[in-house]
């Protein structure tokens, strides 16, 4: 058994874990709490706290989600080089990446939301894009695992 394969493995799946809880929660937690609980604007001013405090955690998980993720790659038997498309694997694999950087993105517009961006004029409907874009990074981090799942059976 190699223990730094299992280390990364281990690194990578709790930054992952951590990273889809996040948005999980916020998304069919907190957000639609804060909808109905307060009144927007204080809703919104709650989830700018919320999201600034976790985006250090954020960062970190997706530091060690990238670091971890290179090194998995480039140590895997199944990976022949970037482009090489020949197995089911690397195709696999290069969709997963494709939806990681749609994830990214994703989590950029979260953050430009909830964080950087102006409080909206209408913070209800700034509130509401907020909880369909943690719904998107839910479902997207739903299918980087189980593409993972695909790529690992493959």
């Amino acid at each position: 058994m190699d223990l730094i394969q299992v280390g990364a493995t281990w690194l990578h799946l709790l930054a992952t874990v951590a990273l889809l809880g996040f948005y999980g929660i916020l998304g069919i937690v907190v957000v639609p709490v804060l909808e109905r609980g307060r009144p927007a604007a204080e809703a919104a001013e709650v989830v700018r706290g919320l999201e600034a405090r976790a985006l250090p955690a954020i960062v970190a998980s997706l530091v060690v989600f990238f670091v971890t993720g290179v090194w998995l790659l480039l140590t895997d038997d199944r990976y022949g080089g970037l482009g090489n498309l020949g197995s089911t694997w690397a195709t696999v694999f290069l969709v997963k990446h494709a939806v990681i950087l749609g994830m990214v993105g994703v989590g950029a517009w979260i953050d430009l939301l909830a964080v950087r961006g102006p409080v909206s004029a209408e913070p209800a409907g700034q509130l509401r894009r907020l909880r369909r874009a943690a719904a998107v990074m839910t479902i997207l981090g739903a299918l980087v695992l189980l593409l993972t799942a695909a790529g690992q059976a493959s």
